[in-house]
């Protein structure tokens, strides 16, 4: 540097000046009692200023434990650097004394994780008492405690011993433990406020996670005994801890916290003292964006926004109102401390141009002590015990106190002294709000600040070389950044047998195993135990896969362990060994990117007889007969005998086998026994467990063992090591007559799933579950408790498990039904590789069994019409069986006795699990209900019908052990997650525990039990993937579990041209692998535009004839109806019986040859007479119940083709189904609708809006108990629709009445039959062949928008009133005022905002609608947005409109030259088209999805229609200068 000391009297006279002034202006203020100092002598409405901040302490000492280290180096004859050093220990012994005295609150806190439970942030400065309530403060503060932490360690480093006894060992290794977890606990921050607004709002800061993952790297083996410590002295970190903190810190970076973009704090994280990210393109990036944002001439600010004591500032109060933020904007008070930490870092990292440039603009900054008067008498103040040292002086400028001062009060040197911060006066506000960093700022009252004076202090002792960087940071942190992390890591592999009798069967293969014990969770709950402090050790977590790959010494000994992704779970994900070589792979890509410790890493595997296929024998129980022994051991041959297995491609052993060869998936491995891994492994002394006389070492390794043994063998009654090779996923449909699955393609819609197909498009109308509608009949169960669910050990479910074990399977052994395949199946193997092929060309042709579960309401009986053998009798041909209704529970248990099919008894066992609790006996076969169902599940789960296993799954309420950790990694990596939809949608933004989650999944009101268990494999399949390749969630904010499942359901569609309904199925037949290769498909992003899709559109005549068939869901015949609802309101048309076609029925008296139908329709609401009445042709329809009655007749076909009630009186849920029917039919189609009694109390917006459709003015003005009536047709504009309406008192509506002719209708079809098939407008409509769109609708399901998409919105709203879909507005205030345009609260808002768009590829349109709205700005720059609202579908239908226009009216498409088939052009010419009105509004639907189809880029693209509308629309003004 630029001084240089060559003497060593230059070096002791420099020493001996920082000595003096580090004495003046920290020492003096050390408290001798306590040895803690306090941060001022300031009261204000901040605080009490003369309390003992944790973080203030540390970082104040700093400069006092430098200059020990400096004047070790010279010949100290004066004591100096022993006197420094203990000065260093006694303040943090003072702090490690008032912590311990909070010791319980450790204890509680690693179990609640609650701000109450929190250690204190600050302390009284002669007591090292508390000084204010647990609630009063901001106390949670992850960075203070692990500041404290990172010092001890470097402290201890260097020489100095701080830790005295084991007992205070143990409370630092509960330290860890209490910040081990920082990643997913949200606190207060370095600035203890949480949210920038100070309402007491925690928040993951990323200055707390940065400083976490430097004090566990620090900390982590140091001994604090020194080196004269032993084994019990060390302190031990997991390392998963370390890298799930290090992982989401650079995930999160540059961004501080949710409401903070930015924040400078963060400097002392990406360099001195922390240095803790590894990144240095990141640490470039955080640095430059603090410069830029934050920088300023005196300091720079804390973060933008930040009012603390600005002159604006209201003093009265410590929040701020959300509105009152934006003020602050450009006057933000700006700190000096930031310089120090520029100075550092570049001295740290050999810059000597950064040091060069802060330590210039530090100095104009530093006020000397030689220019005040009057400094000193302060001093004795701020460290007299008089009062506990809590006098009530405020003084202006606090001082320090001196030995000498001279007669005017100045101080005999020059010590420089920096100030807290600079402010903008009052008087310079404005100019400075108009010009930033243009006025002269003014230095606060609070100088010099410690802390910032304590850094400046030790950068000069680094500058001047009387100290260097490596003495300062002995553990060498500040190499952190400049790590190059080897990706040529060799993972060693070894292969447990689970017995000798498999590990024999493996010999034969050429794979050498042997066994070992596992347990590692219960061994560290010993780590930090101390009965005397009342500190239990560290929870019983999961280990990860890095604890887990190294070897562990305990006297010699070695204790290896297997990872915890192989343990067997209660859920039935490891049964599919395809998912397990998935996840095994991942992890080994894990271990090979975040191995950073000596020696390799050596993971153990532990292989089953369940995972090999073995053939053990089945274990016989001694309740059992010799024919049930028989029974149960070839139970599953019997099964499967019918359907023999193909080999999967990808086969468990077949995996082991390959890793022979030394790689897998780019990872080096090596493959051998465990006594040649042991010189290269990585090996972990556990012999801390030695030392602790209260605990049984030994016990707690054998009793972990006997726990997995015993946890393995809680198998219904089967031995665990029975299993075999993968089978097929197909389904398995019963062949009974009464067999319960709702309708298959083949039988029809299938309607309950209508909320899983593709919505209308229809701003107002609330999202829906996707499992089925919401009218929630199945509330009558008592499902097992989330208790028993989540923690696998609770009391109640070992007796169950231990009762099941004791018998044999208790219902009949599955069967494979006799199935016809057709040609026409639903699509083929080579279309998706992921689906089996017995799955994708599977047709069922006899009541199908497709796997789908118990709906809302009702569950269709099968509908073959021959005689079964295997019907119990005539009488259960029609069986309807309602959920929550007890009348059938006995012809159900009969039935269930007798049942071969594994379908019908799930089905069987949830109607009678809705009508009693699982305890409940089933009296034909002697066992619960709980015991069936896990019986059930089991089998299921050898078989591989995943349909079932899901289904018994979310009876039995299972919860997959991992979901907290998986939904930890994408939180904590801000992804905000939700689960349901519409008005049940549950967000999650912060970790949360298991019991929490069962909840939400178990009490949450699902339509389908298998939503639970769904939802949780996406959870987990995402957080899976998130962890193995961050980039592939790029510009994704929110996962939407229903959109998800939506397009999941859009794939498995276009790959196998199936219908939705058939996708559904498919969907839930996959394996947990299958269905985790989708989803990474679906998460692929923009690549899925550059793949080859199917055709542009479907077929418009074929749309027809699926809504033709929409009457089967309401069908009489179809099964279990509603509980409570009318009978006649579920028979309708359907009475007829089996004589319904998927064509509808015949009108009645229609004579022949005649065209003319006769529509009468009259109402009477309850005061009215109460009835509902609707003639056709003089013939009454049997549709009379409470609420909306609904006829429905195709013009086009002539036939009836529905007839149902809706009671909107009772349920919002019928208003959803309303619209769904609304939404299904074909334009033109005849609805006649009637009102009984009330429809008016639950009726939705949405359904008026489909009512609306289908020409209806009254239904606005519908109130209680109204008599109303219409006849419409679907498509008509408002008011078109015939129809009558009375007030409540005002009598019965009037007989209305409308005759059409069917010709009429049958002419316009024809001239619609000839309008273009898809491959014709192929030909010359612009398009992407369906690429575009189906990226669209999956970036639409996965929230995506584009790079520096929400501050470009930003921009655009703080110009405008707002933004407007439909109903819902975005408005600029406060949104604007509150939020900054890279703060993830406003990413959060926006999202909020977009999410009213049921379409995910309308609401992609909209993001681009806004991205092009910002280029057109960025392009003109004197072309800026009016404040007016934004109204987005306005500008889409617009441009959409313009595209229809071009292309279809004036292009080929209207004027001829397409030369259509069976069209000749000449009947074209002359602009008249034989496709009849081509007008936008009679073809929205195509004209959307055909837009949707256009790429973005290009004359012919998306972004150049919508600038065409957005410049016709928008309220521009243009600068011309």
């Amino acid at each position: 540097m630029n001084n240089q000391y060559q003497s060593q009297a230059d070096v002791r006279k420099r020493l001996d000046y920082y000595y003096r002034a580090v004495n003046a202006v920290i020492l003096k203020r050390q408290n001798p009692t306590t040895g803690l100092i306090p941060a001022s002598v300031a009261v204000t409405t901040h605080g009490d200023y003369r309390d003992a901040w944790v973080r203030d302490n540390v970082y104040s000492i700093m400069a006092v434990f430098g200059l020990a280290l400096a004047y070790r180096r010279v010949d100290d004859d004066e004591g100096r650097a022993y006197e420094l050093e203990h000065s260093v220990v006694k303040l943090m012994r003072g702090l490690l004394f008032c912590m311990m005295r909070q010791a319980p609150k450790i204890e509680q806190f690693k179990k609640t994780q609650s701000l109450d439970d929190c250690l204190h942030a600050k302390y009284n400065t002669a007591t090292g008492d508390t000084v204010v309530g647990d609630s009063e403060w901001g106390h949670l503060q992850i960075d203070a405690t692990s500041i404290f932490l990172l010092a001890m360690a470097q402290m201890t480093a260097s020489g100095m011993l701080i830790i005295y006894t084991t007992d205070e060992v143990d409370f630092i290794q509960n330290l860890v433990f209490y910040i081990e977890r920082a990643y997913c606990t949200p606190d207060y921050g370095i600035w203890e406020r949480g949210n920038k607004t100070n309402h007491g709002e925690p928040e993951l800061n990323s200055s707390s996670i940065g400083m976490a993952v430097a004090a566990l790297q620090a900390i982590n083996g140091i001994n604090l005994f020194g080196s004269k410590g032993g084994p019990s002295s060390v302190i031990h970190v997991l390392p998963d801890e370390i890298t799930r903190n290090y992982t989401t810190l650079h995930s999160a970076l540059p961004r501080e916290s949710n409401s903070k973009e930015i924040d400078a704090a963060l400097l002392s994280v990406i360099g001195f003292p922390a240095f803790a990210v590894g990144d240095a393109n990141l640490v470039k990036r955080t640095r430059d964006e603090i410069i830029e944002k934050l920088g300023g001439k005196y300091g720079c600010k804390r973060f933008l926004r930040d009012g603390h004591q600005t002159v604006l500032e209201n003093t009265t109060r410590l929040h701020y109102d959300a509105q009152e933020l934006k003020i602050f904007e450009n006057i933000e008070c700006e700190w000096p401390l930031f310089f120090t930490y520029f100075i550092l870092d570049g001295l740290f990292s050999d810059n000597e141009e950064q040091v060069e440039e802060y330590r210039t603009k530090l100095e104009p900054l530093i006020i000397d002590s030689a220019t005040l008067v009057d400094f000193g008498q302060f001093i004795s103040d701020s460290v007299s015990e008089t009062d506990d040292g809590r006098g009530l002086k405020t003084p202006t400028s606090p001082g320090f106190a001196t030995p000498a001062s001279n007669s005017e009060g100045k101080l005999p040197e020059h010590i420089p002294l920096i100030p807290e911060l600079y402010f903008v006066p009052s008087h310079l506000v404005e100019a400075e709000k108009k010009n930033n960093h243009s006025q002269a700022r003014v230095a606060n009252d609070n100088l010099p600040l410690v802390w910032a004076n304590s850094l400046h202090t030790l950068g000069n002792l680094i500058y001047e070389n009387l100290l260097s960087v490596a003495e300062v940071d002995p553990l060498g942190r500040r190499f952190n950044a400049r790590k190059t992390h080897s990706s040529d890591t060799v993972v060693q592999v070894v292969l447990l047998a689970e017995d000798a009798n498999l590990q024999s069967m493996l010999n034969m293969y050429g794979l050498e195993t042997q066994t070992m014990e596992q347990g590692l969770k219960e061994v560290y709950a010993a780590l930090g135990r101390n009965a005397k402090l009342g500190l239990s050790g560290r929870p019983k977590r999961p280990v990860g896969s890095l604890g887990t790959s190294r070897l562990y010494r305990v006297q010699g000994h070695l204790y290896a362990f297997t990872p915890h992704f192989m343990d067997n779970e209660e859920f039935y994900l490891t049964s599919d060994n395809d998912y397990l070589i998935s996840i095994f792979q991942q992890e080994l890509a894990f271990v090979r990117q975040y191995w950073e410790y000596p020696g390799r890493p050596t993971m153990v595997v532990l292989l089953t007889h369940a995972m090999l296929g073995g053939l053990s024998k089945s274990r016989a129980f001694a309740s059992q007969t010799d024919v049930e022994t028989q029974r149960m051991t070839t139970w599953r041959k019997t099964s499967l005998g019918s359907n023999p297995l193909k080999h999967k491609k990808r086969n468990l052993l077949n995996f082991f086998m390959t890793l022979r060869s030394g790689v897998c998936n780019n990872v080096r491995i090596r493959l051998g026994r465990l006594s040649e891994m042991v010189n290269t492994s990585c090996i972990e002394s556990l012999d801390f467990l030695v030392t602790k006389k209260d605990i049984d070492w030994l016990g707690i390794l054998r009793g972990a063992a006997d726990r997995r043994k015993g946890h393995n063998a809680r198998k219904l009654g089967l031995n665990e090591k029975q299993t075999q090779a993968a089978t097929t996923g197909s389904r398995t449909p019963g062949n009974h007559r009464w067999s319960m699955r709702r309708h298959s393609s083949v039988s029809g819609g299938n309607f309950p799933f209508a909320s899983l197909i593709t919505p209308a498009v229809n701003n107002e109308q609330e999202g829906e579950s996707y499992f089925g509608s919401h009218n929630r009949i199945y509330s009558g169960g008592a499902p097992v408790s989330h208790a028993a669910a989540a923690e696998p050990s609770d009391s109640s479910t070992q007796k169950r498990q231990k009762k099941s074990q004791a018998k044999a399977f208790k219902l009949k052994d599955h069967e494979e039904p006799r199935v016809v395949r057709k040609g026409s199946g639903v699509g083929s193997s080579s279309n998706f590789s992921a689906l089996t092929s017995d799955l994708t060309n599977l047709e069922i042709s006899e009541a199908p069994a497709g796997g789908s579960v118990l709906e809302s309401e009702v569950l269709p009986t099968g509908e073959d019409d021959d005689s079964d053998e295997g019907s119990p009798d005539g009488s259960m041909d029609n069986l309807g069986l309602t959920l929550g209704d007890p009348a059938n529970v006995e012809v159900a248990q009969n039935m269930l006795s007798i049942s071969v099919n594994l379908y019908d008894q799930i089905d069987l066992l949830q109607y009678l699990l809705s009508c009693h609790d699982s305890d409940f006996v089933v009296n034909n076969l002697d066992a619960t209900l709980h015991t069936l169902l896990e019986e059930v599940y089991f089998k299921s789960l050898q078989l591989k019908l995943w349909s079932i296993v899901r289904q018994a799954a979310g009876l039995l309420n299972k919860v997959v052990n991992s979901l907290t950790i998986n939904i930890t990694d994408l939180v904590i990596r801000q992804k905000q997650i939700t689960i349901g939809s519409g008005l049940t949608e549950q967000f999650i933004t912060t970790p949360l525990g298991p019991d929490v989650l069962s909840e939400m999944l178990y009490d949450g009101d699902f339509d389908d039990v298998r939503e639970g268990p769904v939802v949780q494999e996406v959870l987990v399949y995402l957080g899976s993937f998130i962890r193995a390749d961050p980039e592939m969630f790029e510009g994704i904010m929110r996962l939407r579990t229903h959109f998800l499942i939506i397009a999941l359901r859009e794939e498995i569609s276009r790959l196998n041209s199936c219908d939705e309904t058939d996708a559904v199925e498919h969907l839930m037949q996959l394996s947990p692998f299958e269905l985790k290769s989708l989803l990474g498909t679906v998460l692929s992003g923009p690549t899925l535009s550059a793949n080859a899709t199917n055709t542009l559109l479907r077929n418009q005549s074929s749309d027809r004839s699926n809504a033709a068939i929409l009457g089967s869901r309401y069908a009489s015949n179809a099964g279990f109806t509603r509980e409570g609802a009318d009978t006649s309101a579920s028979m309708g048309i359907a009475s007829s019986g089996p004589s319904l076609s998927l064509e509808g029925v015949a009108i009645p008296n229609m004579d022949k040859g005649s065209t003319l139908v006769t529509i009468k329709v009259q109402s009477g609401g309850y005061h009215s007479g109460c009835f509902s009445k609707i003639l056709i042709n003089e013939s009454i329809m049997s549709v009379s119940s409470r609420g909306i009655n609904v006829v429905v007749i195709d013009p086009v076909q002539g036939v009836l083709i529905e007839a149902i009630s809706f009671d909107t009186h009772i349920s919002e849920d019928e208003s959803d189904d309303l619209a769904r029917l609304v939404d299904w039919l074909q334009p033109g189609m005849i609805v006649v609708c009637s009102a009984k009694d009330d429809c008016f109390e639950h009726l939705t917006s949405a359904a008026r809006l489909a009512l609306k459709q289908l020409g209806s003015e009254c239904i606005s003005d519908l109130k209680h108990r109204d008599s109303w009536c219409m006849i419409g047709e679907k498509g008509a504009e408002p008011g078109a629709a015939i129809e009558a309406h009375k007030a409540s008192l005002d009598g019965p509506t009037p007989l209305i009445e409308r005759t059409i002719n069917l010709e009429k209708f049958k002419t316009k079809e024809s001239v619609a039959d000839a309008f273009p098939s898809p491959s014709a407008i192929a030909a010359f409509v612009p398009n992407s062949s369906g690429r575009w769109l189906r990226r669209r609708k999956n970036d639409g399901s996965l929230n995506r928008v584009p790079d520096k998409f929400y501050p470009r919105v930003w921009r655009i709203l703080s110009r405008s009133a707002g933004f407007r879909i439909g109903s819902h507005v975005l408005p600029r205030d406060p949104i604007v005022s509150e939020k900054t345009p890279e703060e993830f609260n406003f990413a959060l808002a926006v999202e909020n905002f977009l999410g009213v768009i049921l379409d995910p590829a309308e609401r992609q349109i909209a993001v681009e609608t806004l991205m092009v709205a910002a280029k057109i700005e960025d392009r003109n720059p004197g072309m800026e947005v009016q404040p007016e609202v934004i109204d987005l579908p306005m500008i889409m239908q617009e441009a959409m409109s313009k595209f229809w226009t071009k292309w279809m009216v004036n292009g080929p498409g209207g004027r001829g030259q397409m030369g259509m088939e069976g069209a000749p052009s000449s009947s074209l010419a002359g602009g008249t088209s034989v496709l009849g009105d081509m007008r936008f509004e009679q073809h929205e639907a195509l004209a959307r999805r055909m837009f949707y189809d256009l790429p973005q880029e290009g004359k012919e693209g998306t972004f150049a229609y919508l600038a065409r509308a957005a410049l016709k629309l928008l309220p521009y003004s243009i600068d011309l200068e």
